[in-house]
């Protein structure tokens, strides 16, 4: 089975893209969707 999870590294990405374009970004992994928006992620950085 592969690992499907969202790794740190790219959390962050995701988070300092989103803040820096000004776009909301969603990105699923295994388990939940990541609501990336104004630097911030809905999941509360649990990744």
């Amino acid at each position: 089975m592969k690992n499907l999870r969202v790794c740190r590294d790219c959390h962050l990405a995701m988070k300092l893209i989103s803040k820096s374009e000004n776009r909301e970004i969603i990105l699923r992994d295994a388990i939940r969707f990541h609501h990336f928006r104004d630097g911030s992620c809905f999941c509360a950085d649990y990744s």
